[in-house]
């Protein structure tokens, strides 16, 4: 039987306690999410194990993104300066278009207003902040992607994996969270809404379909 996922982990414990707090939920939840912090691939890694497990979650590995899906992914840059660049997004697809696809990066936004904006999603509603879209070259991708299950996007919503970098003559180097959502955060109001279009991922919908 392969090691429980981050995800899994976090149903155990909060199924075993019932009735508790939204405090205790979320101290499980950074204390379990500590081993991903320093290493978000491992969430990757984890899932293509639990696969092959007996008792597999509803998370799946893809290859190639499709629009209505939330993925985790790590991300190359093509520029040797960038002022802020996420190598680790967690990335709304809002339309896919050739070799490249938008995407709403929920780490560009404030964890408490993060919170609305995916709770919309899960509502079929899009209500993204256009400082968060951006488009995304499916060459740049390195690795496997995350296509997370819909189940899941509250609790992936919620895992303090941002890195924030900025990238000056080909290197990197970290900058403040907290800036970067205190700026972003001067223009949340000019969104991008609509309704939610899903596609999947065909009848024969298994791992490395695309």
């Amino acid at each position: 039987m392969s090691k429980p996922t981050l995800f899994e982990d976090l149903r155990q414990e909060v199924d075993v306690e019932p009735g508790r707090s939204p405090f205790f939920y979320r101290k499980a939840f950074r204390r379990l999410s500590k081993r991903y912090a320093a290493d978000p691939q491992r969430l990757i890694r984890d899932e293509m194990r639990d696969r092959t497990s007996d008792d597999p979650d509803d998370n799946m590995i893809r290859r190639f993104p499709k629009q209505g899906h939330l993925f985790m992914f790590e991300y190359s840059s093509e520029k040797d300066n960038v002022s802020v660049f996420d190598p680790f997004p967690l990335v709304f697809v809002i339309k896919v278009e050739g070799s490249s696809f938008l995407g709403c990066n929920l780490h560009y936004i404030h964890p408490l207003k993060r919170g609305i904006v995916v709770e919309n999603l899960r509502r079929n509603k899009l209500t993204l902040p256009y400082n968060s879209v951006s488009k995304y070259n499916i060459s740049q991708i390195k690795g496997l992607l995350l296509d997370v299950a819909r189940s899941e996007w509250t609790s992936a919503s919620n895992l303090p994996i941002e890195d924030f970098v900025s990238i000056k003559d080909g290197k990197s180097r970290s900058i403040n969270i907290t800036d970067v959502w205190k700026n972003n955060n001067r223009s949340f109001r000019k969104m991008l809404r609509g309704a939610l279009i899903y596609k999947g991922y065909g009848t024969n919908d298994e791992d490395f379909k695309g």
